[in-house]
């Protein structure tokens, strides 16, 4: 199945959103980096291309959320570390003291964007 491009006025509603934040992590994005994220996926779990279902996201966030539900990538999100580990690099950076692992409940930006 081909996927619709989003039209323009919509990909700019959807910027606005976050008022140029990704919806998941905060950082800033320039309108024309940021990607659309579709909070259910249109892939296997009939998605929608309805403003509610669409998030602004940064490149990394939407590649590593994929297809996941919200709580399917927060919650790989708060085992990184554990994944992390298993690369000698990082045990090794772990062992010096040069990294510091920080485990966390994970919220995203647009969860606790309203309160700002």
């Amino acid at each position: 199945m081909l996927r619709k491009p989003i039209p323009k006025k919509i990909r700019e509603q959807v910027y606005k959103k976050y008022n140029g934040h990704c919806a998941y992590c905060g950082c800033e994005i320039d309108y024309k980096d940021m990607q659309v994220d579709h909070v259910i996926s249109v892939y296997g779990k009939d998605g929608s291309n309805d403003l509610d279902n669409l998030m602004p996201t940064c490149r990394m966030c939407n590649f590593y959320k994929s297809t996941y539900s919200l709580d399917d990538f927060r919650k790989n999100l708060e085992t990184l570390h554990e994944r992390l580990q298993k690369t000698f690099i990082y045990r090794l950076a772990l062992k010096y003291g040069l990294v510091v692992e920080i485990k966390k409940e994970v919220i995203f930006y647009f969860e606790d964007y309203k309160k700002i």
